[in-house]
Parts: C-alpha cells; sequence; structure tokens
C-alpha cells in the first residue's frame, strides 16, 4: 500500500527516481530502482565523515586538532573560500561544515585527510559495492574524464543505518555524526512538505538535474530511513518537490494512527 501510495505521488515521466524507505523497528523495507547506481553528488559526504570519524576513534586523529585553510585548497560552494585564507579550524569544525553546509572546501581537506582510497576501503569493509569516491568536488577535469562519485539508494540506507546503530548504542562517535546530521541546514527536499518539528538527521545532494536526500527520521514510537535519488530532472526545482512529495508520503504512513 506505501509503495503503491509513493509511486503515486511521484512525476515519475518527468524524471528518474531511485528510493528506500526502511523501518528501523520491524526491518521492513519497500524499494524501487534502490541498486540503480547514480551520481551521488554530495551525499559521498556521509562515508567520507564516516571514515574521518573512525580513524578519530582509533586516535589516528583529533576532533580537537587544528587545521588550516590556505588559498591552494578553496573550491566555490564554500563558506571557507569566502574566509579569510590562514584561519584555522577543529576537526570538528571541518566535519560539521561538511554536512551541515555541505561545504566543498571543507570536503577536500577531509578527502586528503582520509585518503581516497582509504575512504574507499572502508566502504567495501561495510559490505558495500556501488558507491565509490573517485573525484573531490568541484573536480570539472574529473568529471569530465568520467571519474564521477556514484551510489545507489540501498547503499545510502546501509549507510545510516550503520549511524544509527552506533548512536543508538550509546557511542560517542555515533552520537556525534547523528546531532551533526540533525543540525543540516538545507530543508528544502526531504523536509519540504513535513511538520519542521520533526527531527531528522540527514544530507542532501545536489548537481545539475540530481537532487538527493537520505537520513534518518525520528517519531514517537518508531524511526525510519529514507532515501530518495533523482537523475535526468528537467530542473532541480522539480526534483527537490518530488522528493519532499514522497517524503510526505512516507511520513504520512508512518504517523497515520
Amino acid at each position: 500500500m506505501l509503495f503503491e501510495k509513493i509511486i503515486k505521488s511521484a512525476d515519475l515521466k518527468r524524471l528518474n527516481c531511485a528510493f528506500e524507505v526502511k523501518n528501523l523497528k520491524t526491518g521492513e523495507k519497500i524499494s524501487y530502482n534502490e541498486n540503480t547506481v547514480v551520481p551521488s553528488a554530495s551525499l559521498i559526504k556521509i562515508p567520507v565523515m564516516m571514515k574521518i570519524i573512525e580513524l578519530v576513534k582509533e586516535g589516528s586523529l583529533s576532533l580537537k586538532q587544528r587545521i588550516t585553510v590556505t588559498d591552494e585548497v578553496k573550491v566555490p560552494f564554500s563558506i571557507l573560500t569566502l574566509m579569510e585564507s590562514g584561519n584555522s579550524y577543529t576537526l570538528k569544525d571541518i566535519i560539521t561544515l561538511m554536512i551541515v553546509q555541505s561545504d566543498n572546501t571543507a570536503a577536500n581537506m577531509l578527502i586528503d585527510i582520509a585518503g581516497m582510497n582509504d575512504v574507499n576501503d572502508y566502504i567495501k569493509k561495510l559490505g558495500l559495492k556501488n558507491t565509490v569516491l573517485q573525484r573531490k568536488m568541484m573536480d570539472s577535469k574529473a568529471r569530465e574524464e568520467g571519474r564521477e562519485n556514484k551510489t545507489t539508494a540501498a547503499d545510502m540506507v546501509k549507510f545510516f543505518e550503520q549511524i544509527y546503530k552506533d548512536a543508538e548504542s550509546g557511542s560517542p562517535y555515533g552520537m556525534l555524526m547523528k546531532n551533526i546530521l540533525t543540525a543540516q541546514l538545507d530543508n528544502s527536499v526531504m523536509r519540504l512538505y513535513i511538520p519542521d518539528s520533526t527531527i531528522i538527521a540527514h544530507k542532501t545532494g545536489d548537481l545539475d538535474g540530481i537532487s538527493h536526500d537520505a537520513g534518518i527520521v525520528y517519531l514517537p514510537g518508531i524511526n525510519y530511513i529514507f532515501c530518495a535519488l533523482t537523475w535526468n530532472a528537467p530542473n532541480n526545482n522539480l526534483a527537490r518537490d518530488t522528493i519532499g512529495k514522497i517524503s510526505k508520503t512516507v511520513y504520512d504512513y508512518f504517523t497515520r494512527f
């Protein structure tokens, strides 16, 4: 019943879409094109964060260590690019900016710290085969050469399920990731048509004709993971609106009683 309602709410004739919803209480899932590999946009910042946090947990990094931003690392769509060069920020600050503002300079700095190959090894360690980090943010040359960051709806649900389990276990690192994701500032996608008071730990991603959103929705008595990916959209407003409508359909289903 929920699947049919989602399909009805989405204008799938005008764009491509994939989604997966997992009930964290029962483990039940509904999916559509969940294993279709698509450009990840900024959703790739989720495994980057997870790998950095793993290094913090191991003691290789410290959340309090300071990182200096230089002219050489600055790229567009970044708060750090607008700030004065030579300033330093804690590792925690850089992670937070990468997630809540989707700061591309912050993401590239963290990719350098973690190592692109090591991020991909971490993804493989989680048993995920369809997500890959192949370029830094705003690297147009790499995109032209076909080196694109990719993921699937199914993989993104598994990333968020790992974060959920870590937070629920009481891990301070899991709680840190949950808190950062909950502070997400982009509310134009899965939050579009649901109450502002709803607690959601999520991450958005956009490129031309592409809009994604994935995260954990916390409701009284039940929590669920929501991921929707759209691509080949005639415009991003349609893509965001489509995800917003799907999200509202899922929210209404879980709050119907």
